[in-house]
């Protein structure tokens, strides 16, 4: 496996820099997430890693057209796209990898080994790291202290 950037060029919306990824304390023995190399929060989940705008439209096409088909009585035909549907469903989600996510950053990781036990996403720690505003994740764990 060859080595992972230690530097990161942003060329996004959010504006033009560099970010300096911190590898040495971020990866375990096995080479898996135990830290973001962003922002070094300690909170990671995994999920699968596909497109959710490209299932929403499979779905919704598949569903238009089934119920086109149902509406000039082709029920039979109509079944079989929503079977059909089904089917590529259940393929993607079998051969869909997946990635690590940072809760704080939202910084995505593919292609490091993931431990079969690594968390996945916790409605908690989500709400604890939630986006507000359109800004910064802010990290609630700490109160602010008044001013």
């Amino acid at each position: 496996m060859k080595a992972p950037p230690a530097v990161l060029k942003n060329s996004g919306d959010a504006g033009s820099g560099e970010v300096y990824l911190d590898w040495e304390q971020a990866v375990d023995d096995t080479g898996g997430l135990r830290r973001c190399p962003v922002c070094g929060c300690r909170e990671l989940f995994c999920r699968k890693d596909f497109p959710q705008v490209t299932g929403f439209v499979l779905v919704a096409t598949a569903a238009v057209l089934s119920m086109v088909l149902f509406g000039l009585r082709h029920v039979l035909a109509g079944l079989t796209v929503l079977g059909a549907m089904a089917a590529i469903d259940g393929a993607i989600y079998l051969f869909t990898g997946r990635c690590v996510v940072c809760y704080r950053c939202r910084s995505e990781f593919r292609g490091l080994p993931i431990r079969a036990d690594h968390p996945k996403w916790d409605l908690s720690l989500g709400e604890k790291y939630r986006i507000i505003d359109g800004g910064a994740a802010t990290d609630r764990s700490t109160p602010e202290q008044p001013r």
